[in-house]
């Protein structure tokens, strides 16, 4: 990518300090601290990145309530061919943010090239059906006694700041599939990335004001949890936070808000198998290694565990074993034969790796897996847990698959409706009705039937409930 577009955003060393976006210009933060960023392939040291002040932060939201007025009377067509111009530089330059997302997330090539293509994709779609909204809706009164006279004008109005803070799971396309909607709905962002992920985001914001995006409408602070993250969830003039990431997080913020707002939280993460006996086990198993060990078992609607009779987990463990091996190659995520990559810290891979000994030490058998070499874990399959272990009723962020045998249906939605940590299921099965009749017992956002959940899928609706939504 020519330097020439992005040489702003940094010192342009050889370990670069970033700047980061007040919503004009890149700047450095007053408080004269950083923080950095390391890639979890080979911990080697990416950049520096700006904790910006709460005074920094303050002086942002005043700046963008300004510019408020002029992009709300902004022409729909002209919001939307921005963020179509925003999409075409993604395409244009899918290799080197493919490249900092292996760099800097550890996300394989295929994966990490497949969310700048699915970004760029999401944008258009959000700017195709901003065009299709009706602003203005002519509604009568059915009632009984209803007066035909009587009609309602129901327009859709901005909210005003948008505060979106995203996790380091998909960096570039969790922030794009916020951001884009919020813009074309004429309100100003906020962008408050994670700390892995910074970057990348750094990047990506830089990528909207090439594509002509007025000043004053997107900012992206940089910053520890404690010191800004406080502060501006609980600002005035924060109109909305939207945020991803875990339930633990999302316990820390909900803690620290005062004042009333509308909120959009999606968290925790995880989806879970429901196997059938008269399913295609060979199908199940390939569905169930693809959608359990996709980056690094790190995926928020990736599986950990899954529910079967024991007859029927007799069965699957062993195809499971097979297509693991078959499927799964670890290694440097830079090299395009590897799928499995690190895990994003040091710190997850030790929780994971205990959780693994835990269950063990339960009573858990490895079916295949279990050896860790720094940040780099096996794909992991356990057999005969039970879902009281901690691996199950924790959020367990890693590539570790769980096999619960259960005596009856009825046990296996008690556990999936029970389950904390939950946020989508699969059901497998050769009959259908049965799948679909299944579902209407299950108390979750997104059901799908001898599919894995799907993350591409973006004009679905993608339904939180339980503590995995607000």
């Amino acid at each position: 990518m020519p330097n020439d577009y992005f040489f702003e955003l940094s010192d342009n060393k050889t370990i670069p300090t970033y700047n980061y976006f007040n919503g004009e210009k890149w700047v450095t933060s007053s408080s004269g601290k950083t923080f950095e960023v390391t890639s979890p392939i080979d911990n080697q040291l990416l950049g520096k990145i700006q904790q910006v002040e709460k005074e920094e932060a303050n002086k942002i939201i005043i700046n963008l309530q300004k510019t408020l007025t002029s992009w709300q009377n902004t022409p729909l067509a002209k919001k939307i061919k921005i963020l179509h111009l925003a999409a075409d530089w993604l395409r244009e330059h899918e290799d080197f943010f493919t490249a900092l997302l292996i760099r800097e997330i550890g996300k394989p090539y295929l994966e990490a090239k497949e969310e700048i293509v699915l970004s760029a994709d999401i944008i258009d779609y959000f700017a195709s059906m901003a065009a299709d909204l009706n602003n203005k809706q002519w509604l009568e009164y059915v009632f009984p006694k209803y007066d035909r006279r009587k009609k309602a004008l129901v327009q859709r109005l901005p909210l005003g700041i948008v505060l979106i803070a995203s996790s380091f799971c998909c960096p570039i396309k969790m922030a794009v599939s916020k951001i884009a909607p919020a813009l074309l709905s004429g309100n100003a962002v906020i962008f408050r990335p994670s700390k892995t992920g910074s970057i990348s985001a750094l990047y990506l914001s830089q990528v909207f004001k090439l594509a002509g995006l007025p000043d004053g409408l997107l900012a992206v602070i940089t910053g520890s949890r404690e010191e800004i993250d406080w502060y501006l969830f609980n600002h005035e003039k924060i109109n909305l936070v939207v945020f991803s990431g875990s339930t633990g997080q999302a316990d820390y913020y909900l803690s620290k808000i005062k004042s009333a707002k509308p909120l959009l939280f999606e968290v925790s993460g995880g989806s879970v198998a429901l196997v059938l006996p008269d399913a295609n086990f060979e199908q199940v198993a390939a569905e169930i290694i693809k959608g359990a060990f996709s980056y690094s078992g790190q995926h928020e609607t990736g599986y950990r565990f899954v529910l079967a009779f024991a007859p029927t987990i007799e069965k699957l463990a062993p195809l499971l074993e097979q297509k693991s091996k078959q499927m799964i190659k670890m290694g440097d995520p830079r090299n395009y034969e590897n799928n499995l990559g690190p895990l994003i810290s040091t710190a997850i891979a030790d929780e994971v790796e205990k959780r693994i000994i835990l269950a063990k030490n339960s009573g858990a058998r490895i079916v295949t897996g279990g050896k860790r070499d720094g940040q780099y874990l096996q794909a992991t399959i356990l057999d005969e847990v039970k879902a009281s272990m901690e691996i199950v009723e924790q959020e367990t962020l890693g590539p570790v698959l769980s096999l619960i045998a259960v005596e009856s249906i009825g046990e296996a939605i008690a556990i999936i409706n029970q389950a904390k940590y939950c946020l989508q299921t699969t059901i497998f099965t050769s009959d259908k009705y049965e799948g679909t009749n299944l579902a209407q017992k299950i108390n979750l956002g997104n059901i799908y039937i001898n599919c894995t959940p799907q993350t591409e899928a973006e004009q679905f609706p993608f339904f939180n409930i339980q503590p995995s939504g607000i």
